[in-house]
């Protein structure tokens, strides 16, 4: 029978700013002679014994929303997840989550024996339908070991890039910027510029220039753009209309939003919706 934990990957408050020196270790969660095991959190719990902020694990891990969204922090970027995407995290990586009210979102352990060839760096992975039931099934259904781990061998092979999937929002190293960051990040719709933000964080423009292109590698206003576009895909994934994207997004028309989604994309919001997103899982 697959040993299946109850581990919940909520954060207390304070997790959009985690401390990344010193995480939290944890150990196996998948026990021999398994491959894989899934933790399954409906936000029931979410300041329970368990939400030890920025952690690790011994096993890599899949983190992928079944309904709903979620948030994920890794040390240098920030992935906001809808069903159908998932992230794929190598043993030891520092990670912090966030689900949203009212969410179910898994985390899938894997076995060292069980990581693909050459996967040791973060990466996007489609997780359809068909992936997400079938390891909800192992997740609930008793059955024989050698069954099971037929099953967990599929499963992993079945795991596919999508490297399109999700928007990485990558953050700066340097501590004041980002603060920052995460300000811009809580605040899309914002049209501060950057000399106002710059100001509100006592700060010169010149210095948060150039934290942006030492550690982002990119100008505020193209990570601005990431941001933004973030947001945009998940509330795309959530149907609401794209001109309501567009405003919130903080796009004065639906033209130039449409126009500044494609050049991050490589899609216009439509054709995105269409590739990307997975049909609605069933209420279980």
């Amino acid at each position: 029978m697959q040993v299946t934990v109850s581990h919940d990957h909520g954060a207390p408050p304070g997790w959009d700013t985690p401390r990344w020196t010193e995480p939290s270790a944890g150990g196996a969660l998948v026990a021999p002679p398994y491959l894989l095991t899934t933790a399954i959190f409906d936000g029931s719990d979410p300041l329970g014994p368990s939400a030890t902020g920025v952690h690790t694990h011994t096993d890599a891990l899949l983190v992928w929303p079944h309904l709903g969204s979620m948030t994920l922090h890794t040390r240098n970027a920030v992935r906001h997840l809808v069903p159908g995407q998932g992230i794929w995290l190598p043993p030891g990586t520092p990670h912090a989550s966030r689900p949203e009210a009212g969410s179910v979102s898994c985390f899938t352990y894997v076995a060292p024996e069980g990581i693909p060839p050459g996967w040791s760096s973060p990466r996007s992975l489609k997780v359809g339908r068909a992936l997400q039931e079938m390891l909800l099934h192992l997740d609930a259904t008793p059955m024989p070991d050698d069954l099971r781990l037929r099953t967990q061998r599929v499963i992993i092979d079945m795991l596919e890039e999508n490297p399109r999937s999700v928007i990485e929002v990558p953050v700066p190293e340097d501590w004041r910027i980002r603060a920052l960051a995460h300000d811009v990040m809580r605040d899309p719709e914002s049209d501060l510029s950057l000399e106002q933000w710059a100001a509100r964080h006592a700060l010169s423009v010149r210095t948060v220039t150039r934290a942006f292109g030492r550690d982002v590698g990119m100008s505020f206003t193209r990570w601005r753009s990431l941001v933004r576009m973030s947001m945009a895909t998940t509330m795309l994934a959530r149907g609401h209309q794209v001109n309501l994207v567009a405003h919130r997004c903080g796009y004065a028309t639906t033209s130039a939003f449409s126009a500044a989604f494609r050049r991050v994309t490589g899609v216009s919001p439509t054709e995105y919706l269409r590739e990307q997103t997975a049909p609605t899982p069933v209420d279980r």
